[in-house]
């Protein structure tokens, strides 16, 4: 299995917004505040194509590499790098894809001597996987978690 990514354009926002919905929306229904119009306009607001990527993979199948996911780095001006968006469709669950994915990101602020910080929902089962990465919860509220990385 090939893992790559490819630019995201403004095209593309009809279905990376599915692709979110398809990720987000069984931890937001277990808060009981899963709501498509509220995750539309938020979505929009973080639409920024210039630092997403598509998570692309390659399973040598012969039909190429499917776009399976969505990966968004956004550099903030106190240094850090805001880990936006790490989702994935949910066929493409573990399968090592996200483990891949996040350790690029890593490496890349591990270069730049930069730390990551992101924000998980409170409850998700995607808090196990960013704290087996290293990441350490530093704040949050009812909804959402904050965590953050920083290289050694």
């Amino acid at each position: 299995m090939k893992l790559s990514f490819a630019p995201v354009d403004s095209s593309d926002f009809e279905s990376l917004f599915a692709l979110r919905v398809a990720a987000m929306r069984p931890s937001l229904e277990r808060l009981g505040i899963f709501n498509m119009d509220h995750a539309r306009k938020r979505f929009q607001r973080q639409f920024e194509p210039q630092y997403m990527q598509h998570i692309c993979v390659d399973d040598g199948a012969g039909e190429g590499p499917q776009r399976a996911g969505l990966l968004t780095l956004v550099p903030y001006d106190d240094g850090r790098l805001k880990l936006q968006h790490l989702y994935l469709l949910p066929a493409w669950h573990n399968r090592r894809i996200g483990d891949w994915a996040l350790q690029q990101v890593q490496t890349q602020a591990r270069r730049e001597g930069r730390a990551v910080w992101l924000e998980v929902l409170n409850q998700s089962d995607a808090i196990r996987f960013y704290e087996r990465h290293g990441f350490v919860q530093t704040g949050g509220d009812p909804i959402d978690l904050l965590y953050q990385w920083t290289p050694a």
